[in-house]
């Protein structure tokens, strides 16, 4: 005999209201999720646009401060040149592209000088890596291994 709540209707309507609470609820959690990709995105963006902007303003500072001090080089240079304005300007951008050169030098200089310290570093371990190997070959051979030219000799005397 078949209780009322056990008819097939009864069973489909539970896993019915049961699959729609399932997708009601995964629905949400997507959508809680999409929103905080969203926020997270946005807080990015911002951060992003305000470090920008902080960099740009250092360096149009930067920029006047080095336009000031060439300036002033450059009235030093005229000064100590009889007054010869463009002889002072000369000079002063001809200092200024010395000292751009010479830092530009000394970083490729430095890296270049980081550059082989790290591939010493790396090939020293590459070959302590191909030694440590080496050993534990030739201390299995010395066991009897294969390769074992004591082992070897046995076998062909006996055959």
């Amino acid at each position: 005999m078949k209780l009322p709540d056990e008819t097939p209707t009864g069973v489909f309507e539970v896993l019915s209201r049961f699959a729609e609470e399932l997708l009601a609820s995964a629905n949400g959690l997507v959508e809680v999720k999409a929103d905080r990709i969203r926020d997270s995105v946005r807080r990015t963006v911002v951060k992003i646009v305000l470090a920008t902007g902080a960099a740009l303003c250092v360096a149009l500072w930067l920029g006047a401060a080095s336009l000031a001090t060439l300036r002033g080089l450059c009235g030093g240079f005229s000064a100590l040149l009889g007054g010869r304005a463009w002889l002072g300007d000369l000079c002063g951008g001809l200092l200024a592209l010395a000292l751009s050169a010479g830092v530009v030098a000394l970083h490729l200089k430095l890296s270049t000088r980081r550059q082989l310290i790290r591939l010493e570093a790396k090939y020293e371990h590459i070959r302590n890596k191909a030694r440590t190997g080496e050993e534990r070959g030739a201390t299995a051979r010395s066991r009897g291994g294969a390769g074992d030219p004591a082992h070897q000799r046995d076998a062909a005397e006996r055959g």
